[in-house]
């Protein structure tokens, strides 16, 4: 038997898994750098164009403040009552701790001025603001 040779064109690689993988990663990255996820809260923090410093992880206390006035310490829901004797204990034991406050772009300016209230009055001396950085301006052409 005698076979016939085709010709057979080679038309390169295939790209659209590529093009389809490289949509989902844009989509994901635009998602999930938007907000800040504590414990299925959502908090859109405000934007800054200086960051001053980096709070190390380990000596840093996070009091996140939502839209609608609603107040966690590290990850878990606390009234105002609740948070005093928390802080007031945390303040005992490492005054030296940074206090780390995200409060939601949204939240009322009063909210976030009485936690930081509380805290110094706790003897917390290290206050610091959440905040993302500002995309930087696109150089004109």
């Amino acid at each position: 038997m005698k076979f016939i040779p085709q010709n057979i064109e080679d038309h390169g690689i295939d790209m659209t898994p590529l093009v389809d993988i490289i949509i989902q990663l844009i989509i994901y990255f635009a998602v999930a750098t938007t907000f800040v996820f504590i414990s299925g809260m959502r908090v859109s923090l405000p934007k800054a164009a200086v960051r001053e410093f980096a709070v190390s992880q380990q000596k840093k206390v996070v009091i996140s403040i939502d839209r609608g006035g609603a107040i966690f310490l590290e990850r878990e829901q606390v009234n105002m009552g609740q948070l005093e004797t928390r802080l007031r204990e945390l303040a005992k034991n490492q005054s030296d701790q940074t206090l780390v406050i995200q409060a939601d772009k949204e939240t009322l300016h009063g909210e976030v001025v009485t936690v930081l209230d509380l805290a110094r009055s706790l003897g917390f001396a290290k206050l610091a603001i959440a905040t993302e950085a500002k995309p930087e301006p696109e150089p004109k052409k």
